[in-house]
């Protein structure tokens, strides 16, 4: 926008550094310029004056500081109000623009007329008249049309055109040395200042440097003697880094300012370098005075505050300080007041020379040139300067107060540090930190006083501080201190004691809520005491009492007080329990002989106090003198701090370790044990106290309780450990009763060891007393069977000692080792709090199993209680290690697939024990197999799914195992157990054993409720055999009694309570549940056990009734149960005679029999019942190792790939399968049953096959399934195809881990259509045979596994046929031979589906999972959408040719 030419320019000054504005020829017109153009200057003259401020305002006060500010807000304000108008009126001022447009255009027309006639005018009158055209320059043109050059150019040209060459280096050099000689002689012919004596001459220049003032480079311009210096640059060295951030002092305009001031005194001066120096110096020192006030003003207003005052101050004159003005102040009662000013300035005598600083009061000497330094450091500091001037006034003050407290330190005193510290010594000996410290205060120039090891919470120490800083004379001052640093040496004394028990078992404390007692030794104590309350006995305090002695010294007096809790008034006993005893009643004090006590008859003295500069000789001498010369030179004596007090320490110790010792002294008393009292115990180690004699009585027998007493040497109390501390009672006992393997066993005398909790509290010593009393009690107990057991063990009649070895005998517990070399152990310990006997198993040595015995403890345990003897425990132990160390191998761990319970993981097996004998084994929780222990190497095996009442009913939820009696018969040694058989009868197989009678249910209903694990056994009179009682029948209906299918008690005896191990009223099947452990006399020992007639080798049977001739009866007469075969044959019990009872004599031997009565054991084949395998089988301990150990199938190659697992698990899950596949045959629609007459043997058929499962009648353990195709396909399958489906169905089905969910989807491919079927057992073949020219390799998943895609839950059947589709899955493996060590093969779990009516393949996706499909999947299902698009449409299923495809192509990204 123009304006108009009446609008004149706003007036503004020139800005440095920016060219003059141009103001012609104006671009709008005469007098005017853009509006842009006027207020882009008006914002640059603003932002100018606005950075001028920022540089100068920090160095100024703050009342300039704010006079600046407005005076530019004021300006500025005025400046753009008139630019407001101007604009305002810009914008109504049309018509005046118009007007000076044509004023302007008008004018420019008329100068172009007077211009155009000047000019003809000038060309007329001269240009015309010397016009004259040259002639043709030949010798110009030649050159350039030969040469190419132009030679001939005129000289005023080429010296205006053309620049001149450049001087070389050398010149350069030359030129520059010649200068230095120049400036040289210049100034050895001049006149310099002293102080500028420090100059450099280089480069043609000379450089000089006054320090911490300026430096200023000069230079010459010729070689005469009259031109006069140049000056080239100058630096102000004065610095000040809190000043502007870090910036310069001084102004780039004020430089240039001085620059040209001084440059101008250079010319035509007599004395130039004088002038320059004196102009600089007195500038620099006016420049620091300014930065020093500046630092003052600072300093006062963020920190020192009144502290300190900017008392005057003249501008490159003086600057005035004072400090400490505390000390002027009215209220300031101290003699020392006085006003303490520093004085920086300038000398007025020798302008020439530094800064000066005066003091006042007058500082000199020394004092005075330390002050006097710190102005001359290279950054100019005015609290440096004030600090230096503290730090000397301080040491002076200090030094002075040191005079006066000679008289009352405990030591000499010390000045040290910086700022200066008093250090005075109270105590002698003393540590630093417990010295008083007085100092000055900085800002103040008060006395400050401190303890660095107590801080604040020594009151004393202020209380001197206040003293020393108003003492108004000499006297007030002295009689003050001594009071006080007497206080102060208590209190220390008194701190020291408690530093000394901090770390022991003590309450620290001042005062304690103590009822004052007249005539009371408490009360005559003095006013400076500490008590210490011990921790561990509440009623007890240390008192340590304090007073002043000579020689600046304190002493210490010891006391022990017991109190006891009350209340402030005494009231009566009857209201004692409900009112809080919150007070003490003093009882008894007793004052402590320090000597004594530190210096016992098991203590050495030592004189810790010789003189240090006291001869060797004499050191010598008085080592002797006090040790006797018996022990030699006296050891070095330790080095601890000042601060331990030992006397204090040793007497905290010694009423920690004796009050102890007095309660529990106490206690054994009243409950009637007789002591010797608290003494030291050996060479002065420990204190103890010995145990005469033990009170009678208890609930251990007095005959082994008298045993012990006699066997015992000693029996001791001592207190052991430091932190927690504990009672250990040691006994010491003679005639060991058992050897053990342990070394350190079999000495003369054998230790016990027995800890206690040395609790405080008033029943602490009760508590401590009744249990070793609990544990002499224990002992007794473990004493007694131990006793009972070495009696057998050391019989020599016996070889109980070849099969157990006793590790340890501690006498609280026994340790015995047991099986295979040993290394399966038992630990028998008594449990006085249940009263019971309780073990513990383990094993040592090197082992790879753990101890067997784990599944019953609970069972051996219980018999155990029942019977109290270790060798009838060993017995069992001995017995039943070899079937629990076969059972314990079975697999328990669960898997997925097994049953139709797909969603939870199963166990194969369940272990199960009913009593130490009887173990029972859940398979699958379908099949239940009862085993029984018995004596020599021998176990029972029967089918446990058969009620033991009647064998034609089976257990609910349990199914008979069938084939388990031929399965067993398998295993069984003929020539181990012949000589344990009896004559069987033919018809023994065919028909069970007869169950109870009817007539017996009064019989049962009389015996006592007992329930539980086998009872304790009660025989009343010497007859035990059921025959005399009732005759055999089939069970009664009873009432309101339902066995458990697996846990609960099968046994009779177990469910109706008998006492005995065979009711003597029942008779049962099963024998296992009457025999609860075996006897130790099939050992040779001669033990009364009512389970001798169970276990003897003549009661071992096989086949028939396994029961021992004492429990079976004749054979019933007219009396049999409706249906019940009757046993023919003699009865056992008229072959081995009439049962006797525990108490007969019979029993302590073993029984001998003949040859004649063995009878001798026909081989023959058993008929195949339902009932047969409850009839119990007799099978070695090897032959149940064989039966449950893990080996390879066989007739099987073990390159199959078979997982390994035992003979019994085979058996078990081929029978499982077996009755699972007549459940999918008749799930399926598309499989039929057919009609079979052999037994075992499974038909069934689908719509063009024919199947047929049975068992190897050889090992039965495997299932063979033969296919035959029906008459009216049989020309449409081949023999191979065949054979691939009995193959798949061997290798993946009817193997290990028998999966019935694989037996599923098996069942349901057999059922597929006869195209679709037909794919299926080409990509079964791929398997089976693969081929080695695809990528790929394949497998048929069964079932679903936890790692393939989220289809369907884990472990189910993975194909499904229904609606025209079929679902399964595969999974592929790339074939490669290249793979890196320790890597696998990429492998890839497809799901897909088939539709039938498409005849189309695809993989599956589970759309309610995010990222389901993963690059290989994907990879899957492009390859077989494209194969769909673009694959062959014959009518052919096109199931086969896809996959094919897939593994011959694919390629995984």
């Amino acid at each position: 926008m123009q304006l108009a030419s009446a609008v004149r320019l706003v007036t503004m000054p020139p800005i440095e550094g920016q060219p003059p504005v141009p103001l012609g020829p104006p671009q709008g017109g005469a007098g005017t310029m853009p509006l842009s153009t006027l207020i882009d200057f008006i914002i640059q003259r603003t932002y100018h004056e606005l950075m001028v401020l920022s540089e100068l305002l920090p160095r100024k006060t703050d009342m300039e500081r704010k006079i600046e500010i407005v005076q530019f807000a004021s300006r500025t304000r005025q400046l753009f109000v008139r630019l407001l108008a101007l604009v305002k009126w810009a914008n109504n001022a049309g018509k005046v623009d118009k007007c000076g447009a044509i004023s302007a255009f008008l004018d420019k027309q008329a100068m172009l007329f007077v211009e155009t006639a000047d000019m003809l005018a000038r060309m007329a009158q001269e240009t015309r008249m010397s016009a004259r055209l040259p002639s043709f320059s030949l010798p110009c043109a030649i050159d350039v049309l030969t040469t190419g050059t132009y030679p001939r150019l005129p000289a005023c040209i080429k010296e205006r055109i053309v620049p001149p060459d450049p001087i070389t280096a050398q010149e350069k050099r030359d030129i520059l040395l010649r200068l230095n000689q120049i400036i040289q002689y210049r100034l050895v012919t001049s006149d310099l200042p002293p102080q500028m004596k420090n100059l450099k001459i280089d480069n043609g220049r000379v450089k000089f440097l006054v320090d911490r003032e300026f430096e200023v480079t000069l230079t010459l311009m010729g070689d005469g003697s009259t031109i006069p210096w140049r000056l080239l640059d100058i630096d102000i060295l004065v610095e000040d880094h809190e000043t502007g951030d870090g910036k310069a002092l001084v102004h780039t305009l004020q430089i240039n300012y001085i620059h040209q001031l001084i440059q101008s005194r250079l010319l035509d001066n007599d004395k130039p370098l004088h002038d320059l120096y004196n102009c600089l110096h007195s500038f620099c020192q006016s420049l620091q005075l300014e930065v020093l006030h500046s630092q003052a003003q600072r300093l006062k207003s963020q920190r020192l505050g009144d502290n300190i005052m900017v008392e005057a101050y003249e501008p490159g004159k003086a600057l005035v300080l004072s400090y400490w003005r505390y000390l002027s102040r009215p209220d300031n009662k101290s003699d020392t007041a006085s006003v303490y000013k520093l004085t920086i300035q300038v000398d007025q005598k020798e302008p020439g020379r530094p800064l000066q600083v005066t003091h006042i009061p007058e500082i000199t000497g020394k004092e005075s040139y330390k002050v006097a330094q710190a102005i001359k450091t290279e950054q100019l500091s005015v609290e440096k300067l004030l600090v230096q001037t503290i730090q000397v006034r301080s040491e002076a003050k200090l030094k002075e107060l040191e005079k006066d407290l000679k008289k009352f330190a405990g030591g000499q005193c010390e000045l040290r540090h910086i700022p200066p510290v008093l250090y005075v010594p109270v105590l002698q000996p003393s540590m630093s930190t417990e010295k008083l410290l007085i100092s000055i205060d900085i800002q103040k120039g008060v006395f400050l006083t401190h303890i660095p090891q107590y801080g604040n919470k020594c009151k004393l120490a202020e209380e001197i501080e206040e003293t020393i800083n108003n003492a108004g004379n000499e006297y007030y001052l002295h009689s003050y201190l001594h009071k006080w640093m007497t206080l102060l040496r208590i209190w220390l004394s008194l701190k020291r004691c408690e530093r000394s028990s901090r770390h022991l078992p003590v309450t620290i404390t001042n005062k304690i809520p103590l009822i004052r007692t007249k005539g009371h030794p408490v009360t005559e104590l003095g006013p400076h005491r500490l008590y210490l309350k011990l921790d561990k006995h509440n009623n007890f305090f240390v008192i340590v009492d304090i007073t002043e002695a000579k020689g600046k010294q304190v002493e210490k007096r010891y006391y022990l007080l017991e109190t006891e809790p009350c209340t402030f008034e005494p009231i009566e006993d009857e209201v004692t329990d409900d009112i809080p005893m919150a007070y003490l009643k003093p009882k008894n004090v007793v004052k402590f002989d320090t000597f004594s006590i530190t210096h016992g008859p098991f203590s050495k003295v030592y004189d810790i106090d010789i003189d240090e500069h006291e001869g060797v000789h004499a050191k010598e001498r008085k080592r002797k003198l006090l040790l006797g010369d018996l022990d030699g030179p006296a050891p070095k004596r330790p080095k601890v701090p000042w601060y331990c007090i030992p006397e204090l320490t040793h007497i905290i110790a010694m009423c920690e370790e004796r009050i102890p010792f007095i309660s529990l002294g106490d206690e054994l008393l009243k409950r009637g044990f007789s002591h010797q009292g608290v003494q030291v115990d050996g060479d002065g180690t420990c204190i103890a106290m010995t145990i005469l004699d033990f009170p009678s009585g208890g609930d251990v027998d007095a005959e082994v309780s008298d045993i012990l007493k006699n066997d015992l040497l000693a029996c001791t109390f001592r207190i052991q450990g430091k932190a927690p501390r504990s009672w250990l009672a040691e006994l010491v006992f003679s005639n060991y009763p058992l050897q053990s393997a342990n070394p350190k066993e079999n000495g003369p005398v054998h230790r016990v060891y027995c800890s206690y909790d040395l609790s405080q509290g008033p029943e602490a010593a009760q508590k401590v007393v009744q249990d070793f009393q609990d544990d002499w009690s224990t002992l007794g107990h473990l004493y007694k069977a131990v006793v009972e057991f070495a009696a057998v063990y050391k019989d020599p009649g016996n070889s109980l000692q070849t099969m157990i070895e006793v590790k340890s005998f501690s006498y609280k517990k026994l340790i015995l080792g047991y099986g295979q070399n040993k290394t399966n152990t038992v630990t028998v310990q008594w449990d006085n709090g249940q009263n019971t006997f309780h073990l513990s198993l383990g094993t040592s040595g090197q082992t790879t199993s753990s101890n067997c015995h784990t599944l019953v403890i609970t069972q051996l345990q219980a018999d155990l209680n029942k019977h109290k003897s270790i060798a009838q425990l060993c017995q069992v132990l001995v017995e039943t290690w070899s079937p629990l160390t076969a059972m314990s191998r079975l697999p328990t761990n669960a898997i997925l697939g097994l049953s139709a319970q797909h969603m939870k993981p199963s166990p194969s097996f369940t272990l199960l024990p009913q009593s130490t004998t009887h173990i029972r084994i859940s398979f699958r929780n379908t099949y239940c197999i009862d085993i029984h222990c018995r004596g020599n190497k021998m176990v029972a095996i029967r089918d446990g799914a058969y009620s033991l009442f009647d064998t034609s009913k089976v257990v609910e939820g349990l199914t008979p195992i069938q084939g388990l009696k031929a399965f067993l018969n398998l295993f069984v040694d003929e020539n181990v157990i012949a000589s344990h058989s009896r004559r069987r009868s033919t018809t023994e197989d065919d028909n069970p054993p007869s169950p109870i009678g009817m007539d017996t249910m009064e019989t049962f209903m009389a015996q006592p409720q007992n329930m539980g694990s086998p009872a304790k056994k009660d025989v009343i009179g010497h007859s035990s055999s059921p025959a005399a009682a009732f005759p055999l029948a089939s069970p009664p209906s009873l009432q309101g009694i339902t066995p458990s299918p697996l846990m609960s008690n099968p046994s009779p005896a177990n469910l109706l309570g008998v006492n005995s191990p065979g009711n003597p009223q029942l008779h049962v099947p099963s024998p296992g549940s009457f025999v609860p452990v075996p006897s130790p006399s099939s050992l040779g020992m001669h033990l009364p056990s009512p389970a001798t007639s169970f276990i003897s080798p003549q009661s071992m049977v096989d086949g028939g009734s396994p029961y021992p001739g004492n429990l079976v009866a004749p054979s019933p007469g007219a009396r049999n149960w409706p249906g019940s075969p009757s046993v023919q044959g003699p009865s056992p019990a008229s072959r081995y005679g009439t049962a006797m009872s525990p108490s007969h004599t019979a029993l302590h031997s073993p029984p001998t029999y003949g040859r004649e009565t063995m009878i001798s054991h026909h081989s023959r084949m058993l008929p195949h019942r339902s009932w047969a395998a409850s009839i119990p089988t007799l099978l070695s301990h090897e032959a149940l190792n064989k039966l449950m150990t893990s080996a390879p199938m066989p007739g099987v190659n073990p390159g199959m790939g078979f997982l390994a697992c035992c003979a019994l698990e085979r058996f078990l899950g081929c029978v499982y399968l077996r009755r699972h596949l007549q459940r999918v045959v008749g799930s399926e629609e598309a499989l039929h049953h057919v009609q079979s007459t052999e037994p075992g043997v499974i038909l069934f058929r689908s719509e063009c096959l024919q199947f047929r499962v049975t068992l190897n009648p050889t090992t039965l353990q495997m299932l063979h399934m033969k296919v035959t195709p029906t008459i009216e396909y049989k020309d449409q399958w081949s023999m191979d195809e065949l054979q691939v489906i009995e193959r798949l169905f061997e290798i993946k089905v009817a193997c290990p881990p028998y999966k019935g969910n694989a037996l599923t989807a098996f069942g349901r491919l057999l059922g597929a259509p006869v195209r679709l079927l037909k794919d299926c057992i080409q990509l079964i073949r791929l398997e089976l045979i693969p081929d080695r020219t695809l990528k790929w390799s394949i497998q048929w998943c069964l079932t679903s596994s936890p790692g393939s895609p989220p289809i369907t839950p884990p472990g189910t059947p993975a194909l499904i046929i229904g609606n025209k589709k079929m679902f399964f899955m595969l999974q592929l493996t790339r074939m490669t031979s290249n793979l890196p060590g320790g890597s696998e093969s990429p492998t890839v779990v497809a799901p897909l589906l088939y539709d039938m009516q498409k005849n189309e393949t695809s993989v599956v996706e589970n759309r309610s999972v995010a990222g389901q499909l993963t690059p290989p999947l994907i990879a899957i299902s492009t390859m077989l959408k494209r194969y769909a698009e673009y694959g062959p449409t014959s009518g052919e299923c096109s199931l086969f040719p896809a996959i094919r495809e897939l593994l011959a192509n694919m390629v995984v990204p």
